[in-house]
């Protein structure tokens, strides 16, 4: 029974640093939340369950270092009116000069002007079809080629820079 309520309460945890906002954090703080609160909850689950330590703890430090690692990369903020802006001229400009078989990309990756809570470079996703830039703003540590393909969120997207 006592086991069950660690559990829950655990979980219960772990959903609420989940879903509590951290976009006035750096990079490094997000990914020490988010190794901090994996690495919890898979050694509080596993070693409630009665898992031996030799599995627990190797396994808890991985899902930490997975969930760090990850937060790292990149943290979302609120984008300004000005990141928004300037990064829809910047694709709007970079699409207009696609020729029409390269126009089918959905999403673009632009680069928008940093805050002073940048860590890294501001990118926003650009949808080609709305022509509006998302609300969001990530805050990459380590941006891809221009050209590439990239993932913001969930979001598959063509990185192009400053869109020159």
């Amino acid at each position: 029974m006592i086991s069950l309520r660690i559990s829950f309460l655990s979980l219960l945890l772990t959903i609420a640093l989940t879903f509590t906002s951290c976009s006035n954090l750096t990079p490094g703080e997000n990914a020490a939340i988010a190794a901090g609160v994996v690495g919890t909850a898979a050694g509080v689950a596993l070693g409630c369950s009665g898992v031996n330590p030799g599995i627990t703890i190797p396994v808890a430090l991985g899902g930490a270092a997975l969930a760090g690692a990850g937060a790292y990369v990149y943290t979302k903020q609120r984008a300004t009116v000005d990141q928004r802006r300037i990064a829809e001229a910047r694709a709007r400009l970079y699409y207009a000069e696609l020729n029409q078989q390269q126009q089918n990309q959905r999403y673009l990756a632009v680069n928008a002007p940093n805050t002073a809570q940048t860590q890294g470079q501001a990118v926003m996703l650009y949808d080609t079809q709305t022509g509006s830039a998302s609300q969001e703003v990530y805050d990459m540590k380590k941006v891809p080629a221009v050209g590439s393909s990239t993932k913001l969120g969930n979001t598959p997207a063509t990185y192009i820079g400053s869109g020159q």
